[in-house]
């Protein structure tokens, strides 16, 4: 977000939104984009070398999954509409992963650390067992989901994901701690 725009400016044009104000809308997504470029930029930096998809690419795409029916979602919250960015580029990713794994001969620089969780377990966990292991654990504790989503495929600091969920920060840290956990004996199966 920008020096003068707050989180309560994004939940306001957002409601209004709601109400049929384009204009506002448009400020909203606006705003968001900024605020999912920059985070895509500095989660993608974290690796460089390995990785195809360019921030702008991965925004666009998540773009495209949430609005590619025309009907966008309505969203109560800038924190709402933060987790639905964030579950499209966590599928975007994934699918990318999921394109380069079935590729004949994939070459180094093609290859995409998923997440550290992936990393942890080896760099041949399979994309499609990532992505089922994260839909259970959405089925299991969806904010535990949540918390793995934003930090890996947003990028976000403790204290980012706290605010966004409403829990303090060691609440998201012990919560990211089990869920780690769980990923890890999950993909180790």
């Amino acid at each position: 977000m920008n020096d003068t725009t707050t989180d309560n400016d994004v939940t306001a044009w957002l409601h209004r939104a709601r109400a049929g104000d384009a204009q506002a809308l448009d400020l909203a997504l606006r705003e968001m984009y900024a605020a999912l470029h920059g985070l895509a930029q500095g989660k993608l930096r974290q690796n460089r070398s390995e990785r195809t998809l360019s921030a702008t690419a991965l925004v666009n795409e998540a773009y495209l999954k949430v609005f590619g029916n025309n009907a966008g979602p309505v969203w109560d919250d800038r924190g709402h509409m933060l987790g639905v960015a964030a579950r499209a580029m966590r599928e975007v990713l994934i699918d990318a992963a999921r394109r380069r794994k079935a590729a004949k001969r994939p070459q180094e620089a093609d290859r995409l650390q998923l997440t550290e969780i992936a990393a942890s377990v080896g760099n041949d966990t399979d994309p499609a067992a990532l992505s089922d292991c994260l839909d259970e654990l959405e089925r299991l504790d969806p904010r535990q989901a949540q918390i793995v989503t934003l930090r890996f495929f947003v990028g976000l600091s403790a204290e980012d994901i706290g605010a966004t969920l409403g829990i303090s920060p060691s609440t998201v840290q012990r919560e990211w701690r089990v869920a780690r956990a769980w990923l890890q004996r999950e993909l180790n199966r």
